[in-house]
């Protein structure tokens, strides 16, 4: 199973990213400074 890291996960095209591949069941972490919604 895959593991990716992302950083500035709170934008909207990381986060879009980041719940395509988690809901393929890859395991997705990430960090960002500030989180704004809807990515909250």
């Amino acid at each position: 199973m895959p593991v990716y890291h992302f950083i500035a996960i709170g934008g909207s095209a990381m986060h879009g990213l980041a719940l395509a591949l988690h809901e393929k069941g890859d395991v997705v972490t990430g960090s960002d400074d500030v989180v704004f919604e809807p990515s909250k």
